[in-house]
């Protein structure tokens, strides 16, 4: 089964090529940004788990997490963006963004004690921090413009 990412990456094809046609329906641009933006944060977060030191030497591995932290922080104040809602919509917006922002700050405050007992603990735990935050991030970004979480696209 394809990643959400594999399928965001096929819906972009099918966009370009309806876009080469001049077939690509203005009703799905707000879909195409969202898109985009989603893939650009996915292959954001790949490109980090990547180049993640295994080391046991903190300075090395708190050059890398502060990398990450910064980055989740911004995800929940960035792209702000999509049709208008009511109040239900925005609450579950709401609630969404509180449950993202507690996850992102848990999993800082835990790394302000981390230890590296060995060389790939440290990309263990951050594999696992990232792993709790996409799933949430993506939840979030559903009550901006529904994507269906990749399924259907």
């Amino acid at each position: 089964m394809a990643t959400i990412l594999e399928q965001y990456q096929k819906k972009s094809e099918d966009y370009r090529s309806q876009m080469t046609a001049g077939s690509f329906p203005p009703d799905e641009l707000m879909a195409l940004q969202e898109m985009n933006y989603r893939m650009c944060v996915l292959e954001t977060f790949q490109s980090m788990l990547r180049v993640t030191p295994m080391t046991t030497e903190l300075q090395v591995i708190a050059k890398h997490f502060q990398i990450i932290s910064c980055y989740m922080e911004l995800l929940l104040k960035e792209r702000k963006f999509g049709p208008k809602m009511d109040e239900t919509q925005r609450q579950k917006r709401d609630t969404a963004l509180a449950s993202l922002g507690n996850v992102v700050r848990d999993g800082k405050e835990r790394f302000m004690s981390f230890t590296a007992p060995n060389p790939d603990s440290y990309k263990k735990c951050i594999g696992k921090y990232c792993n709790a935050v996409l799933p949430m991030w993506m939840q979030y970004r559903e009550t901006y413009i529904s994507l269906q979480g990749g399924q259907g696209l």
